[in-house]
């Protein structure tokens, strides 16, 4: 008997069916999705997010699905905090948690650690937004260059989220955000972890799945589903929500009145590039099962995830 309690953890780039493999685990372990994906942590996007039905919502159990409306903000940090609570509330009730999805900045939190940064302060935030409507951003930039000459060197000039964040944790706290960085908490450590990577060897086999997705999110009413949440949350292209793949570009076309076809294609464009830096980006997680997703049997990953330690019902 292992001493450890078991995760499992699935991930791939976007479009690798991953959600269709943690319905076949769940049926065979006894199991509660916990959801890494930035996108679907939002009601009523729906279509652009790719989230999975109502009717599969309703039947297995989601975890940080729906939690955060168009207009609310939702950050890694607040992910790793959720996920943390919800894995020891799982194994409390004798199940296994299966966390998957693509946004690969979450799971790199479990992975290697999260700094224990600051949570955000209004009040330095007013000064901060201050800052930023009567300087320039590279005038901020180089105020790090003073202040946190760590993150000056690391931080991109026209990084504004990131420029922002570093000059707000050394107002909260007088000291510089790089030096929270050594301080990071993991707790992954503590369980035995089984990590499945959806991949293929084929590019242009996830290029065709994008396309055919991209259209078929089209067919559904993207189109209209932007419309709607953006009049409802009164929502503006500098909204969270509204930078997500597809959600972006809609909103653009709609204000400019584009065309079409052009629409569809920046969006099949914009979501090859993001599989292309996931790709890249999943190169530095473990991986102890492999999947190619243009040919694999879920009933073989059940009976190897079986093999790391028995999860059968």
């Amino acid at each position: 008997m292992k001493s450890r309690l078991p995760i499992i953890c699935v991930m791939g780039c976007t479009c690798t069916g991953k959600t269709e493999l943690a319905i076949s685990l769940q049926k065979s372990f006894p199991i509660e999705i916990i959801s890494v994906d930035s996108a679907m942590i939002y009601e009523e996007l729906n279509i652009g997010t790719d989230k999975p039905s109502n009717e599969i919502l309703n039947t297995v159990k989601h975890h940080l699905i729906n939690i955060r409306k168009p207009n609310e903000d939702y950050n890694v940090g607040n992910f790793y905090k959720d996920t943390e609570l919800l894995i020891k509330d799982i194994h409390m009730r004798n199940k296994i948690p299966l966390l998957v999805g693509g946004s690969l900045m979450y799971f790199n939190s479990l992975y290697k650690g999260l700094s224990d940064l600051p949570d955000k302060n209004v009040i330095e935030r007013e000064l901060i937004d201050y800052l930023v409507s009567k300087y320039s951003l590279r005038d901020l930039h180089y105020c790090l260059k003073h202040i946190d000459l760590t993150s000056y060197n690391k931080i991109n000039r026209n990084d504004s989220q990131r420029i922002q964040r570093a000059i707000e944790v050394y107002l909260t706290t007088g000291k510089p955000i790089s030096s929270f960085f050594d301080n990071k908490k993991s707790f992954l450590d503590a369980y035995d972890v089984i990590t499945i990577q959806m991949h293929s060897k084929e590019r242009l086999f996830v290029h065709e799945r994008i396309e055919s997705r991209t259209r078929e999110m089209f067919q559904k009413g993207l189109i209209e589903e932007v419309e709607f949440v953006s009049r409802k949350y009164n929502l503006t292209r500098k909204s969270k929500s509204m930078k997500i793949i597809g959600y972006k570009h809609v909103l653009e076309f709609l204000e400019n009145s584009g065309n079409f076809e052009d629409l569809v294609n920046q969006c099949i464009f914009a979501t090859r590039q993001l599989a292309k830096r996931q790709i890249t980006w999943l190169k530095q997680f473990p991986s102890d099962i492999e999947v190619d997703i243009k040919n694999f049997d879920p009933n073989i990953i059940c009976r190897l995830v079986d093999s790391h330690c028995n999860l059968s019902k």
